[in-house]
């Protein structure tokens, strides 16, 4: 009787049941597509933002960093402190490997350099600039250095030629814009460069626009520089791009210091991929190493992605309510047309939970319907949002379904508050007489 009755409902009232399929159709797609958008453009946008440099700096335990002053190197006050560089594939073969996106070898050392009648101090830098490695076991080879790790510099000209063994020709090299400005460098120079040990000659590649303090500096490949400072298999530090999670205000406060945490807390934290707990990876598989986090970066890349976080869940929010309101409104205008009916089902003996269930049976299926057009609508609109913005379409993942009708049934359940306690204030005298 119950399941006639049912059917019954739902083939009147057209109109009314229209309105609220829509709603839910509508408010589920608002909600699904940043939630689709969440599930997969986090680790994309997370990826874009890497490419602005290093969030981690990996440097000789004990040792301090580099000091630079207006292209000057101070580091010689202290006693130096150098990294093995055959260890530097510890920073990519380790628990993390798969979030380790780029890393680049470098080595400080003061020189000076000299083209035609102007000379200056400045700083060599010898790295890697786009150099293939392996991991053991990798069926091919990947690509890392400071090209990799910092896409959007400028480069005039080229990048440095990675040194071929036996090569007889002069190490190239990259100079700093305002470096190159100061003494009238152009690609196709050739500079004479002398450390405290060594001098030798360098071709101008490419000229350099970092931004930063790169634009002073002069950068050749790790082993020419290591070459000329009588250093070789030493390192200065090691800049890393990692793919990361931010981090919440606890781990953010305690995961320096992981002895901090309780036991729970620990698994919990080395497990996810904070930038802390990628550092502590990285020191615990290269022993007298000390993984330093870059905090500017860090910080500034959890704001940018709790700010877009944020404001995906605002447009959900706002979404979920908007059709929750939409279907109250519908369903107790609709109630209201079927008073004479409710009051005549009570008068029958119905009681007020059997008539409410039949209510919210009736919506429960207009919800589901409503749920899987919504989440085919979220899914196309947030493959399209995210074409738009990323140049590329998010991947739908199965569980994206379920969660769309589970968001449907709560917008129509939310909806029907309203409409269930006008149905239990019925009294069926009073709705019969006014018939």
């Amino acid at each position: 009787m119950f399941l006639r009755v049912l059917g019954d409902a739902l083939a009147r009232q057209k109109r009314r049941k229209g309105i609220v399929l829509v709603a839910v159709v509508l408010g589920t797609a608002a909600a699904s597509a940043p939630a689709d958008i969440a599930l997969d453009v986090g680790d994309r946008m997370s990826r874009e933002l890497k490419s602005f440099g290093a969030n981690l700096v990996v440097v000789p335990r004990g040792g301090s960093a580099p000091v630079h002053v207006g292209g000057a190197d101070f580091s010689s006050l202290h006693v130096p402190a150098y990294l093995d560089a055959s260890e530097v594939l510890r920073v990519k073969d380790n628990f993390w490997k798969n979030n380790i996106l780029a890393f680049a070898p470098l080595l400080d050392v003061p020189a000076e350099v000299s083209v035609r009648a102007a000379s200056r101090s400045v700083v060599l830098r010898g790295a890697w600039f786009d150099r293939p490695f392996s991991l053991d076991g990798a069926q091919e080879a990947a690509r890392t250095g400071l090209a990799p790790l910092n896409p959007y510099w400028g480069v005039e000209g080229a990048w440095p030629a990675e040194p071929a063994p036996g090569e007889a020709a002069p190490p190239q090299a990259l100079v700093g814009r305002r470096l190159a400005t100061s003494l009238g460098v152009h690609p196709g120079d050739v500079l004479d460069i002398r450390t405290p040990v060594h001098e030798g000659r360098f071709l101008v590649s490419g000229l350099l626009t970092a931004g930063g303090e790169e634009d002073e500096m002069v950068l050749a490949p790790l082993e020419a520089v290591q070459q000329a400072a009588a250093l070789d298999g030493r390192l200065s530090r090691v800049l890393v791009s990692a793919l990361t999670t931010p981090e919440s205000a606890v781990y953010e406060r305690q995961g320096l210091d992981p002895r901090s945490l309780s036991p729970k807390e620990f698994e919990s934290w080395s497990c996810t991929p904070f930038v802390s707990s990628i550092a502590y990876e990285i020191e615990h598989a290269w022993p007298g190493a000390e993984a330093r986090v870059v905090r500017r970066v860090a910080d500034a890349e959890g704001a940018v992605l709790g700010r877009a976080s944020g404001l995906m869940i605002l447009v959900a929010i706002m979404g979920v309510f908007g059709a929750a309101l939409t279907v109250a409104s519908a369903l107790t205008a609709g109630i209201l047309e079927r008073r004479v009916e409710i009051g005549l089902l009570k008068s029958l003996g119905a009681r007020d939970s059997t008539v409410i269930g039949l209510f919210l049976a009736e919506a429960a299926i207009l919800a589901l319907a409503g749920g899987l057009a919504g989440s085919a609508a979220g899914a196309w609109l947030a493959r399209l949002l995210s074409t738009s913005v990323f140049g590329s379409p998010v991947a739908i993942r199965p569980v994206s379904i379920p969660l769309a009708v589970g968001c449907a049934l709560g917008i129509t359940l939310l909806g029907s508050i309203l409409p269930v306690r006008r149905i239990a204030g019925f009294r069926p005298a009073e709705v019969l007489r006014g018939a």
